[in-house]
């Protein structure tokens, strides 16, 4: 198995939108590497975080095409995505309630660890049923 780092993945996922030599190069090489491969690659929950970050504050890309990005890492042939049904819960429900898709991770990594519910300042993650807003 091959491990993929979060950089090495928005090169590939963001390819379309690619200037430059150097940064159509490296995403060809891991296309290549996708192609050729017998190894299964591995996706961690840190990257997919990371991913959900750079493609909001970055790229500035609206919640739905966010979403549909990390569905589709979510679902690739040949990719081992650690704690897959946690992150499919959270996207989830980043997908039907306000906040960032982080909030809804940890909401649902507590859940699933036996917590009632996770404490939040975040109004907007509050409207998520794993969490409840400590008022100030």
């Amino acid at each position: 198995m091959i491990g993929i780092d979060t950089n090495v993945l928005l090169r590939w996922l963001v390819r379309d939108q690619l200037i430059g030599e150097p940064a159509l190069a490296q995403s060809e090489a891991l296309s290549a590497l996708f192609d050729k491969s017998e190894e299964a690659f591995f996706i961690n929950e840190i990257v997919v975080v990371e991913i959900a970050w750079v493609l909001k504050q970055r790229a500035r890309l609206p919640k739905t095409r966010i979403a549909e990005i990390i569905w589709g890492l979510l679902n690739l042939e040949n990719a081992v995505v650690k704690d897959r049904d946690i992150l499919s819960a959270a996207l989830q429900a980043y997908s039907e309630f306000p906040g960032d898709f982080s909030d809804h991770l940890i909401g649902e990594i507590n859940s699933r660890n036996g917590c009632r519910t996770t404490m939040t300042f975040d109004k907007a993650a509050s409207k998520s049923s794993h969490f409840t807003e400590l008022t100030r």
